[in-house]
């Protein structure tokens, strides 16, 4: 059948990328763009000149409040993620693919970096989404080497690493031939001067965070793996296309672009000077180009059928176009909503609640200045206005009559602002899950509670976090790590080394190639880290029970179980790296024992010493579980004391700030009475007068 023509996949190809632009640039840009810049506490826009400006920072608690609490379930143990054999026989392979997948995100990549920058753009701009793929790299670096002799220089010729770029050869020493037979005594000795250059090969898996303004996806998704087209578009230098292996001439004839320069999300997360770009630089090969990388679903082959192609593009221009089985983007969303793509984030529930508090916290400020410095009625013409003005400490004011200034006093709102602004709190919390309860910084929850209830309180406020969590983890992260397994099992092509517990461990990904029924189980604990080594202790002890009842034999535990039984329980009490307290026990290993001690019909001893490095083990997590928790039990006295400290201080303030109002309002009061009998004497004395004044006209009558 015809293939598609060119031309058509470039309207197909462009008709997605607009539907996909301008399903991005609806709500969901302006909303995202409101985020970053409540994240930053921008100002509002309404801002009045002479009052108070605070931008109060719920959206950025929210949002640094819940992230370490999810980084915490994710990277507190050595494994990000486990991988779990489903048919007998995948268990080693299982293993080793767990091991080797953690290695690679960890390792290879900056994982914990990768993931918290992960987490943060869902948690504030809507869905966080990161790259995986195979970069075939290759690194060349000259070398040269100097005198070298014949044999040495067949060695290097050998690698086939290297290709001899200048070769310099000087004879040393000539041959030497025996004169009556002609044959050769002694070869002739040579120097080698040679210029090598190297090209390896560092093929690998590469993960990377892709910016929200970069991930276009069809209005039509739901998610990534059914969405019918999905691009990375982003700003390369044509240096950077010429080194990806397009034609050089096609590429220094591609035009500029800079729409993604200044998206709304770029502008408000570079300030004024900040955002990069290099549209004006006059190296031609440093320009940038609006470069679109597409996964859509076409029939290209005309069979009727849609299948998956990968086509690069840019400026009217398909780079590339090929067939591929594989989508390297995963994404993240805190709060999905059903049936769509681009859910809610912990921001959206918070930027209403920070408008709100910064709206009561200014006028709060406001009335606090006016409280402080309080506004004054003057006669005109009684007071000079320059000594009134200007507001010193200990100043003089003139003026021609006492009575030329009147106090405009006015009554402090604090004593309503503040429970207004507990109350938004508490929305707060019960919006997003984070608070200070949450965090177990609450003392008014601390006070005469036991340590039950206060557990109780704590582990209802992470409901929110833990769905979160769980969210995050059969989602994003799960694809994620079955995509980096897809990926070594299909380009890698040689066998790797890599050191694992104080052991190089070869890793061959080749073998695993039909080995994909394996499930993610992404670790989320229940209860609290004492909770957990209780209930690992008392998992300990029930093997013991059975090994030590039963024997090696039995049909319940086996060596190994036990020992990696120990070993969780070695993790728990926070050690990464168990080799260094258990030794490793295979599966035959422990089959063999189990026998020979079946045969003796006594304990073996190498399970009795296992049992004593167990109880020792749980001891020193006991002790250091008891001490961690003396300590909490100690921090949060200390917090109380704080506390009320902080609060006592707090209300000595309040009473001051009251008694000096009161004794403010006194004198007001007494001076307006002073003034009043002054007024009152003065009239009397007129009367008097005038009463005289009357008493001498009757006589002289």
């Amino acid at each position: 059948m015809a293939k598609l023509d060119d031309n058509k996949l470039r309207s197909i190809v462009e008709s997605e990328i607009d539907d996909a632009i301008g399903y991005l640039e609806t709500e969901t840009t302006d909303e995202r763009q409101q985020a970053l810049e409540y994240y930053m506490r921008e100002p509002y826009g309404n801002e009045v000149e002479g009052k108070s400006q605070i931008v109060t920072g719920e959206v950025a608690e929210v949002v640094d409040g819940a992230l370490p609490q999810l980084m915490k379930v994710f990277t507190s143990s050595k494994d990000a993620v486990v991988f779990e054999a489903v048919n007998a026989g995948d268990e080693p392979i299982a293993e080793q693919a767990t091991v080797y997948v953690n290695h690679i995100f960890y390792k290879d990549n900056n994982g914990f970096e990768i993931m918290h920058d992960w987490f943060k753009d869902a948690l504030l701009q809507k869905v966080g989404v990161v790259k995986a793929y195979w970069n075939d790299e290759t690194d060349t670096t000259t070398e040269k080497y100097y005198r070298l002799n014949d044999d040495e220089l067949m060695m290097i010729m050998q690698d086939e690493e290297v290709e001899i770029v200048e070769q310099n050869t000087t004879i040393v020493q000539e041959a030497v031939f025996d004169e009556m037979t002609g044959m050769e005594v002694s070869p002739a000795l040579s120097s080698h001067d040679v210029k090598v250059k190297r090209t390896r090969s560092k093929g690998k898996v590469a993960v990377e965070n892709v910016p929200p303004e970069e991930f276009l996806i069809s209005k039509r998704a739901r998610t990534i793996g059914d969405s019918p087209f999905v691009a990375h578009r982003k700003m390369v230098t044509r240096s950077e296309l010429i080194a990806m292996g397009y034609d050089e001439k096609t590429v220094m004839g591609l035009s500029t672009g800079d729409a993604l320069e200044f998206s709304p999300e770029r502008i408000a997360r570079y300030t004024r000077g900040e955002n990069p770009t290099d549209m004006d630089s006059n190296d031609e090969s440093m320009q940038l180009v609006e470069y679109y990388e597409c996964y859509l679903k076409t029939d290209y082959d005309n069979d009727g059928i849609a299948e998956l192609r990968r086509v690069c593009y840019t400026n009217n221009e398909i780079l590339h176009n090929e067939e591929c089985d594989y989508i390297p983007f995963h994404s993240v969303c805190p709060i999905p909503i059903p049936h769509k793509f681009y859910g809610h984030s912990l921001a959206d529930r918070a930027m209403d609640l920070q408008l709100i508090k910064s709206t009561i916290t200014r006028q709060m400020l406001d009335n606090l200045y006016l409280t402080n410095n309080y506004r004054v009625g003057a006669v005109e013409g009684q007071v000079n206005l320059d000594d009134l003005l200007t507001s010193t400490a200990g100043g003089v004011i003139r003026m021609k009559n006492p009575n030329a200034i009147v106090p405009m006093t006015v009554q402090s709102n604090a004593a309503q602002s503040f429970p207004m602004l507990e109350y938004l709190d508490s929305v707060q919390a019960k919006r997003t899950g984070i608070s200070d309860a949450q965090q177990g910084l609450d003392p008014n929850l601390l006070q005469n509670v036991t340590a039950t209830a206060v557990s109780a309180m704590t582990t209802a406020a992470q409901g929110k976090l833990e769905l979160v969590a769980r969210i995050f983890a059969d989602t994003g992260v799960s694809s994620l790590f079955k995509g980096i397994l897809a990926l070594v099992c299909k380009y890698q092509q040689k066998e790797r080394i890599i050191k694992v517990n104080n052991k190089y461990v070869p890793m061959n990904p080749r073998e695993w190639i039909n080995e994909f029924n394996l499930t993610v189980n992404v670790g989320l604990g229940t209860g609290t880290k004492q909770e957990q080594l209780a209930v690992m202790q008392m998992i300990l002890d029930k093997q013991e029970q059975i090994i030590t009842q039963y024997g090696l034999s039995n049909p319940l535990v086996n060596l190994k179980q036990y020992r990696d039984t120990l070993a969780r329980f070695v993790n728990m009490a926070g050690f990464k790296d168990d080799s260094q307290f258990l030794m490793d026990v295979t599966v035959e290993q422990a089959q063999q024992i189990a026998q020979q001690q079946a045969q003796a019909g006594q304990t073996n001893p190498q399970v009795e010493a296992a049992q004593a490095i167990a109880q020792v083990e749980r001891e020193k997590a006991q002790l250091k579980a008891q001490t961690d928790q003396a300590k909490l039990e100690l921090e949060k006295q200390q917090l109380e004391l704080k506390t009320q400290r902080e609060m006592l201080e707090l209300q000595q303030k309040q009473i001051q700030f009251e008694k000096e109002m009161a004794i403010k309002e006194m004198e007001l009061a007494q001076k307006a009475k002073a003034d009043d009998d002054k007024t009152r004497i003065s009239e009397s004395k007129e009367l008097i007068n005038a009463l005289d004044k009357i008493k001498n006209i009757s006589t002289i009558q």
